[in-house]
């Protein structure tokens, strides 16, 4: 009887879920075709295509109102969306999950009207708009996220205390999912607003800087409303809702300003949170000697306990409530989230499969920071460990121009060690830590709050670095595997037998080294065996921080 009944219960989830793949279609693993993407649907296609000309316009400006209805796990909100277009227009696309209702819409251009095929929105006009006319479009909505297992682009949770905690968290599904938008990773708006309708007892936090609060005794909510000022990721557009109190530390920046960095954490971990951050100010200090004054002061810098580990909102950074570090006296999570503001947040990919310069800029960030502050072996211990970590299957660069989701795939994760892993082969290539520190500051300062695909990015570092390192880039971010080491280890002569699989462009006359019982051993590979004699030929160990990311095959015979 247990069986049959575990049987029903599966097939009618099944059967529900088929129903509704619309809905959970980005929650579903996928399978990678042979040249390591998925395979991707015309749907998915359409919503990235940069090139579509309904996405012609430029957003100046959103102004997000929402109210969230905790116990129904709904929101209902309306989104103005300001904007000019760019050329002559008859239709305009934007893009809503299809479990968000629209109950209403209004333009400012007259004889404009609403059509919807599934997520896509598309505003007509009866006569072509032309080009640099601007105009607001008002879009209000209600419904409920979606959601499975828990997990979803609003996260309901319960805290300690059984009182409600809940979070957003969109980039990777879209931040369509939560509001109406221009889901497009190179449509932010210039500036924007949240504003946020809680139950009373809850607290609201958001991007930017909060500039009101609204009690509202009749129906015991009340209403927080913060401002944005700098152009922003629309899926960092985000809220976060507990029973915050609201903690400061002080900090002096890169440029002698006194600044507050803000931490809104849950009311019991006060006193563990307000210890936890003590780290912030020293990080703070180390990613701006390494890349610059931070971009947002205008926001400002606040640290939220989230319901998930991490997001690099724009100056509203989400932190879980494990607070524990892990490096000594440091989070590595936490240096991660703060230089996503310089990586991801200021300079931004122009397209989703351009996020391996947040991801891998940010990892290799946490390697610099620990090297600054407990010198090379932290930074070589930190390599280290990203190379372990590598799934080397699926190239880092993705499939440009189509919606790709990364919250369901692993192998998609090789976007931030193994982008680390290519800057810190990039750092041994240019053999000059000036040269390229220098080179990261400038990036920061010559490219800041703007989106950049990666070949403007790739073209950048070449013109500052004075050389071409485009094979370099190539090799990584477009090729599954890494360099590969082949080696015969010949047990009987003590000897090991080492060569590259194939010639490495970016690196020839380059320089390997391997350890045997404290000793250093210098070798320089080529595509053809070459041999060198030890006391023992094990163990060995490759020592990888100290060269080009490659990995090593062993031959069984040569």
């Amino acid at each position: 009887m247990r069986i049959k009944t575990y049987t029903f219960i599966v097939i009618i989830s099944i059967i529900c879920l088929m129903l509704h793949s619309c809905y959970y279609k980005p929650f579903v693993g996928y399978t990678l075709n042979k040249k390591g993407f998925k395979n991707f649907s015309k749907k998915e296609r359409m919503a990235g295509d940069n090139s579509n000309p309904a996405r012609d316009y430029k957003i100046n400006r959103y102004d997000w109102v929402v109210e969230v209805f905790p116990e129904q796990q709904r929101i209902s909100g309306t989104m103005d969306i300001h904007l000019n277009t760019l050329s002559s227009q008859k239709v305009l696309l934007f893009d809503l999950q299809k479990k968000m209702r629209i109950s209403s819409y209004h333009c400012s251009v007259e004889d404009a009207h609403i059509n919807r095929k599934g997520d896509f929105l598309y505003l007509k006009f009866d006569k072509p708009v032309p080009k640099n006319t601007s105009l607001k479009l008002k879009i209000s909505y209600e419904g409920k996220p979606a959601n499975v297992a828990s997990q979803g682009p609003v996260q309901w949770k319960k805290d300690k205390q059984d009182r409600f905690w809940i979070s957003t968290v969109t980039e990777g599904i879209g931040p369509h999912f939560i509001m109406p938008c221009n889901a497009l990773l190179n449509a932010e708006a210039d500036s924007s607003s949240i504003t946020v309708t809680v139950p009373d007892q809850l607290v609201a936090v958001a991007n930017g800087r909060l500039t009101g609060v609204k009690n509202h005794k009749g129906n015991k909510t009340k209403t927080y409303r913060y401002q944005i000022l700098n152009p922003i990721n629309t899926y960092s557009l985000s809220f976060n809702l507990g029973h915050f109190v609201k903690l400061t530390k002080p900090y002096t920046d890169i440029s002698g300003s006194e600044r507050d960095l803000v931490f809104q954490v849950l009311d019991y971990n006060q006193d563990t949170a307000s210890s936890f951050y003590d780290q912030t100010p020293i990080i703070f200090k180390e990613l701006e000697k390494l890349y610059g004054g931070f971009p947002f002061w205008e926001d400002g810098s606040k640290f939220i306990e989230s319901t998930f580990s991490a997001m690099e909102h724009q100056s509203g950074i989400a932190m879980g409530s494990n607070y524990r570090n892990n490096w000594k006296e440091f989070n590595t999570t936490l240096i991660h989230e703060l230089a996503h503001e310089w990586w991801g947040n200021s300079v931004t990919g122009l397209d989703y499969c351009d996020i391996w310069m947040h991801e891998g800029m940010a990892t290799y960030s946490e390697a610099l920071v620990l090297e600054r502050i407990y010198g090379p072996d932290a930074y070589d211990l930190r390599i280290k460990l990203a190379a372990r970590r590598v799934k080397n299957t699926i190239p880092i660069l993705k499939e440009c121009g189509v919606l790709y989701n990364s919250w369901v795939n692993p192998a998609d994760q090789d976007i931030y060690n193994k982008g680390a892993l290519m800057m810190h082969s990039l750092r041994i290539v240019v053999d000059n830590d000036s040269l390229f520190f220098n080179t990261l500051a400038d990036i920061q300062n010559d490219l800041a709050k703007q989106n950049v695909s990666t070949a403007s990015l790739i073209a950048k570092f070449n013109n500052l670095l004075g050389n071409d390192y485009s094979s370099l880039f190539e090799y990584y971010l477009k090729e599954a595997k890494p360099p590969v080491l082949e080696v015969f280890i010949d047990k009987e002569e003590d000897k090991i037998y080492y060569r590259w699989q194939e010639e490495i462009p970016f690196y020839k006359d380059g320089e390997i080294s391997i350890e045997q019982d404290d000793k250093e051993f210098h070798l320089i590979p080529t595509t053809a065996y070459k041999s060198i004699k030890l006391k023992n030929a094990i163990p060995i160990s490759f020592q990888i921080e100290k060269s080009i990311y490659y990995t090593v095959k062993y031959q069984k015979e040569i």
